[in-house]
């Protein structure tokens, strides 16, 4: 059963997520000119020719063209987050694909922190694909700001009771080493509510049944299927707890 109280609390996070949504997609969309200038926009190379050897946009070297601090004073949240976008001719990325629209955190593992978090989000588009991708990216935002915000309440600065959950960079570390199958990522216990509440968002704001978008993300990311019922078996067991009635 979902609760009033379930209810009134996602609404409060829908509201922090459409609000930097908005923002963050106006300066990509704004960022569109300087493939008809100079590839530069807010002082910075972002446009790459496919001719270009183009950067790593998560490595250090390349730069944000938006930052910002946010304080909300109804969940409450405090962090701030950078927005990071490349146009490369050519790019052809999938229809929902993460490598499209991705988000990355940097945040305290301890239950409390004195450093507020950072969550860096990457865009990177095809000018070709302009204006018909705007959709899709701006759901896909929506997604992205979904997941890394619940994160950000599991410790650290914005650490919230009910959430709070211990490290597992140990285990991180096995899966990116290829110590364990690539599947078990979806199975650690930080990226389990984090990957239902973005996609539950973007299925919210598309209209689309949640199970269709967990199936398109299983298909895109390669999860055999038998690993993808492994998963859900474990998801079921959560979605009820996130207040969320739909059948996965």
């Amino acid at each position: 059963m979902i609760t009033l109280s379930a209810l009134l609390i996602e609404g409060r996070y829908d509201s922090v997520v459409t609000s930097l949504s908005n923002q963050l997609f106006k300066v990509f969309k704004d960022s569109h000119r300087a493939i008809t200038e100079d590839g530069r926009f807010a002082g910075e190379q972002i446009y790459f020719k496919s001719k270009e050897e183009a950067p790593n946009i998560m490595g250090s070297d390349f730069a944000h063209i938006w930052f910002q601090e946010v304080e909300n004073e109804t969940i409450p949240l405090e962090f701030y987050i950078e927005l990071r976008v490349m146009w490369v001719d050519g790019l052809n990325i999938k229809t929902y694909n993460v490598n499209h629209v991705t988000g990355e955190l940097y945040n305290a593992t301890t239950p409390y922190s004195d450093e507020p978090p950072l969550i860096s989000v990457y865009i990177t588009a095809d000018p070709a694909d302009a204006p018909n991708c705007y959709n899709q990216i701006a759901m896909l935002l929506r997604d992205t700001l979904r997941h890394e915000i619940e994160h950000i309440t599991q410790s650290g600065w914005n650490v919230k009771s009910s959430k709070y959950i211990k490290s597992d960079q140990a285990r991180r570390a096995k899966i990116n080493s290829g110590e364990l199958e690539r599947y078990q990522y979806y199975l650690l216990p930080k990226e389990i509510p984090a990957m239902i509440q973005g996609m539950y968002t973007y299925a919210k704001k598309t209209k689309t049944p949640l199970a269709q978008v967990i199936q398109t993300n299983f298909d895109n990311e390669g999860i055999e299927p038998k690993h993808q019922e492994k998963i859900r078996g474990v998801w079921r067991k959560y979605i009820q707890k996130l207040g969320i009635n739909q059948t996965i």
